[in-house]
């Protein structure tokens, strides 16, 4: 049975809600684009996940066992 450490669960929860928010902006995106303050809002967070999705990225993966 392989062991699951809390952060990969973290970690793995945290990309799954980015993709919730991707979704959310392909549904919506003509009303985004149209208004400068969503556009910018979802600048902001597109950075914001970028840096969070690097740091992910660099950060080694918890050590399976068996």
């Amino acid at each position: 049975m392989t062991l699951v450490k809390a952060n990969d669960i973290d970690r793995a929860a945290e990309l799954v809600n980015l993709g919730r928010v991707l979704t959310r902006w392909i549904a919506h995106w003509d009303k985004i684009w149209s208004d400068a303050e969503q556009k910018r809002l979802a600048q902001s967070q597109t950075q914001d996940w970028l840096h969070r999705v690097s740091e992910i990225a660099d950060t080694e993966p918890e050590a399976l066992s068996a």
